[in-house]
């Protein structure tokens, strides 16, 4: 993962910008598709969020699993406001990335 997101900063919760490859290498990903206004998403993050509290917390530092958020959130205020709300330490795929728009291989707008 660190190599298809190579050269792209990601986001901490606080809004600090960190090199995606230095942070998520010899790391197992795990890429989050959610977003604020999805009850699904607001039910889940919490129950992933402990688990990735506890996992890290397990692991010798750096810790070697991360997640990486992506927003399907319809603004990047409403991405802030669910990041801080209820996300864990994980890191979060910018809201203007174009990267975020590409999931699973289908054009935005047809999932």
């Amino acid at each position: 993962m660190a190599d298809v997101l190579g050269g792209r900063h990601l986001l901490t919760r606080d809004g600090a910008a960190v090199e995606a490859e230095a942070a998520l290498q010899n790391k197992v990903v795990a890429l989050y598709f959610a977003a604020r206004r999805c009850a699904p998403s607001r039910d889940f993050t919490p129950l992933l969020c402990a688990f990735y509290t506890e996992l890290v917390a397990e692991g010798r530092p750096p810790a070697p699993f991360e997640v990486v958020f992506v927003s399907a959130d319809g603004s990047a205020q409403e991405m802030r406001d669910f990041m801080r709300e209820l996300h864990g330490a994980w890191l979060a795929l910018p809201f203007h990335d174009p990267y975020r728009h590409l999931r699973f291989g289908f054009p935005p707008g047809t999932w």
